[in-house]
């Protein structure tokens, strides 16, 4: 009895100690790779060709990763540990996935296809703010049918590339 009541806990402790260690490590990306955009209107077409795919999972590219986040703040000087820029990298994601589902929400009331919306004219509101951080407002004109919709994000540059920030929105104009 002593015998499987040592091995039940020594079981327990295994699969405690092994769950742990995956959540440790996340499990990475199919492609392993992230491409990173020196150019502001390539990052803008790409990301809209991702936006019309209806796949909220695909905007994950479009966000810093873990690493590239890190060495950012750490080129900026500040000091950051490990969980808080993981916390960061999740904020981002996570925030831009809801305002994608938001976005989704809005197409399947409005009966709109994303894949069917025309690309029209786009426009980038350059800006810097106090530290000398780079970032533009991307207005993305569509039309479906004969309604007119506004695509609005964040695009921000780290290190010299460009990524999405936040804001994500797809409005109707009448």
């Amino acid at each position: 009895m002593r015998f499987l009541l040592s091995f039940l806990l020594f079981g327990s402790w295994c699969i405690g100690h092994a769950q742990l260690y995956t959540l440790k490590d996340p499990a990475k990306d199919s492609l392993g790779i992230q491409l990173l955009y020196d150019s502001l209107p390539l990052m803008c077409d790409s990301f809209y060709l991702t936006f019309s795919r209806e796949k909220s999972a695909d905007l994950k590219k479009f966000v810093p990763d873990v690493k590239y986040l890190k060495a950012t703040f750490d080129t900026l000087a500040i000091v950051y540990r490990e969980e808080q820029v993981v916390y960061r990298q999740q904020v981002l994601l996570r925030q831009l996935q809801k305002d994608y589902k938001r976005i989704l929400k809005l197409a399947k009331s409005e009966k709109i296809k994303l894949d069917k919306l025309q690309k029209g004219l786009t426009k980038y509101n350059y800006g810097e703010d106090a530290k000398g951080n780079e970032y533009s407002y991307i207005t993305v004109t569509c039309t479906y049918r004969k309604k007119v919709f506004e695509l609005k994000y964040l695009a921000i540059m780290l290190n010299g590339k460009w990524f999405v920030g936040d804001e994500l929105l797809l409005e109707r104009i009448e």
